[in-house]
This record gives C-alpha cells, sequence and structure tokens, in this order.
C-alpha cells in the first residue's frame, strides 16, 4: 500500500506524514545526548553500523520497488504482483527495514529496538484502517488477496511478477525524492557523534 499517490488529498496520509516528522525530531533531540556504551570504533560498533547501512540501502530500494507496482493506483486497484504478491503491505515492510538499519547505525540495539516497538504499534493502526477502506471499496477482491498474502511477514514462494508495467513514473519518481531523506540520517548521526567526542555536546546516558 503506497501513500504517494494519495498524500495530496487524503488527510490521513498528511497527518502520517506529519506524525512521522515530528517523531524523527524528537528522536534526534534525544539522540543528542546519548552515545553507544561500547564505543564507536570498536568491533561491534562496526559490524552495527555497517548492517544498519546495509538495511537502509535495502529500505530504501524496497520503498522504490514498491512503488514501480502500486504508485499511483493505490484506491483504484489490488495489486498482487511483484511485492505486493508474497505481503499485502511491502511499503511499510521496507520502511521498517530502513527506520531499523537508521537505529543499527547508531550503534545502539535499545534505539534499534524502540524504534521498531514504536513503528510496529503505530502501522498496526494505520493498516488496519487502510484494510477496513479496501474492504469497503474492493469486498470481494480484497478478502480473497488477504486469504491468500499475508499481512506482514514477506512469504517468497507466493511471488508472481506483473505481464506489464503497473505504477505510474511521477509516483515512483516522488517515492525516490522521500525515501531518499532515509539517507539524511547517516551524516546527522555522524555530526552527533562528532560533536560528542568533541565535547561540544555532553553525553548524559549509554545504551547497549
Amino acid at each position: 500500500m503506497s501513500e504517494t499517490a494519495t498524500q495530496q488529498r487524503d488527510p490521513r496520509v498528511k497527518t502520517r506524514i506529519r506524525n512521522t516528522r515530528v517523531a524523527a525530531a524528537v528522536v534526534l533531540l534525544a539522540l543528542l545526548f546519548v552515545a553507544p556504551v561500547w564505543g564507536r570504533n570498536g568491533a561491534v560498533a562496526q559490524i552495527l553500523h555497517w548492517t544498519g547501512y546495509l538495511a537502509l540501502i535495502v529500505g530504501v530500494m524496497g520503498r522504490v520497488w514498491c512503488a514501480a507496482y502500486i504508485g499511483g493506483r493505490k484506491s483504484q486497484l489490488i495489486i498482487d504482483v511483484g511485492p505486493y504478491s508474497m505481503t499485502r503491505n511491502p511499503l511499510y515492510v521496507f520502511s521498517f527495514v530502513g527506520l531499523s538499519g537508521i537505529g543499527l547505525a547508531t550503534g545502539m540495539m535499545t534505539v534499534t529496538a524502540l524504534l521498531g516497538l514504536a513503528f510496529a504499534l503505530y502501522y498496526r493502526g494505520v493498516v488496519a484502517g487502510e484494510e477496513t477502506f479496501l474492504k469497503g471499496r474492493h469486498p470481494t477482491e480484497f478478502a480473497d488477496y488477504m486469504t491468500r498474502v499475508p499481512r506482514w511477514v514477506p512469504r517468497p514462494s507466493l511471488y508472481r511478477e506483473a505481464s506489464e508495467p503497473m505504477g505510474l513514473p511521477r509516483n515512483v519518481l516522488i517515492t525516490i525524492r522521500e525515501s531518499s531523506v532515509f539517507f539524511l540520517a547517516l551524516p546527522l548521526l555522524a555530526l552527533v557523534g562528532w560533536l560528542q567526542d568533541s565535547g561540544i555536546l555532553p553525553i548524559l546516558l549509554r545504551l547497549p
């Protein structure tokens, strides 16, 4: 389920974007004064950092992949090919992967777990609302889709490809632009680390 196509006319999407931005600002503010308990340059820190970078890339590329199938067609059709043949919410699954990557890039598993928990709690309600909408708009087709495809955990054995291009190019480009914002976390985290190491920002708490 992609949010790009409807964000200009759906107030729920606008609210979700606003909430996401507020949450991101709160997290960044908290990270100004928190550092990993094992430092930044040890083996554990490096493993977490590089795993986070990889997850972030997978998350961003996955979101673009989803837009190639559903961009601009969220309300009109039930898409059940490509990533949508394996899970009903691949866009959110890849967003979760990208967010986990940001958490790992902080070098703190605690931060990663808290981000993942907050995401799961918030988007559980978001998906429930979207499913209610789709049940009303496509009752028979969506009911069949729900019986065949899991809500969250992808099932690769279900994968099937589309026979023709699906997503609208403009919406794919919008998704590329929006997803690229994920990468801004990396230089911001690096800046925070430098400010802490320089003594400009005090470290009030160290977390594993």
